[in-house]
């Protein structure tokens, strides 16, 4: 069976016509065979036939050829537009722990009929998704709310550096950050010592890795070898994501110990660090 094959029958025959709001835009897809899927979620639709508006989130899909000098993805979706389309809806599986709602809120996409379609309700809700949603919180910075990712993102000072911050909202698709701001606020009353934790991981866990990674210098003797001590004051702080579970995921610029890759340190809120791995 071809990849076009075993991908379309994944959906019912029947044609239906839609209007719906994107979440996203097309930007991506997943490598199968000698074809490309891209695909986006969309925030809410409309039946055709019935005017039935749903706001269950679902997902668009469609292949196009992996071809050399491809240029696009095939239809060229963008943020909160408003679409007419037409498609076959996926049949539905038996979703497991892992697997997201919209596998059975999917359609694949044959035609789009109508770009910057017009639609009422859909209108209304992009109107109030569109607005801005800012927390302000000092001393630690300002964060506005990313709808593409569930998260507030924004800049702090970490210790004199700069830092991007990633706060995933309370639920999916929501507008609140409360359980990780306040994981965010437990980090900065005694962030140097937090600072110090994480540093001192990752310099334990990867220290001896560095060296092996060691570069000759330009005049061809090999470089001193990398203490301890030494990685853990060599890393700079890029970026730190937190849950609203209280994980926390921080990455670290490697001042090219590993050659521009990042260092990432995985831990919670409770004090226990689970892992250190370069990335990137």
């Amino acid at each position: 069976m071809s990849v076009k094959e075993e991908f379309e029958n994944r959906f019912y025959e029947e044609v239906e016509e839609l209007l719906i709001l994107t979440k996203e835009s097309a930007g991506g897809a997943a490598i199968i065979g000698d074809m490309l899927r891209p695909s986006l979620e969309f925030i809410a639709s409309v039946n055709g036939k019935t005017g039935e508006l749903s706001r269950e989130k679902g997902r668009l899909e469609w292949l196009i050829k992996n071809v050399p000098g491809r240029a696009g993805w095939g239809y060229d979706f963008q943020q909160f537009g408003i679409y007419r389309i037409k498609a076959r809806k996926s049949i539905p599986v038996k979703l497991e722990p892992y697997m997201s709602k919209t596998v059975n809120n999917c359609y694949m996409v044959l035609e789009v009929l109508e770009k910057n379609a017009s639609e009422p309700r859909l209108e209304e809700i992009r109107k109030q998704i569109s607005k801005p949603v800012i927390i302000k919180e000092e001393p630690l910075g300002e964060f506005e709310l990313d709808r593409q990712f569930s998260s507030f993102q924004g800049d702090m000072e970490w210790l004199g550096e700069s830092c991007g911050v990633f706060l995933e909202t309370d639920e999916e698709d929501g507008d609140t950050a409360c359980k990780a701001l306040a994981i965010l606020r437990e980090l900065h009353k005694d962030l140097k010592n937090w600072d110090d934790k994480f540093r001192q991981y990752a310099a334990e866990k990867l220290t001896d890795l560095a060296n092996e990674w060691l570069q000759e210098e330009e005049d061809g003797e090999k470089a001193d070898p990398i203490t301890k001590e030494s990685f853990a004051k060599r890393l700079e702080i890029s970026e730190v994501s937190i849950t609203p579970d209280g994980d926390i995921t921080l990455y670290y610029h490697d001042d090219d110990m590993f050659w521009g890759h990042a260092v990432e340190v995985d831990a919670n809120i409770n004090g226990e660090i689970l892992d250190a791995e370069i990335v990137g």
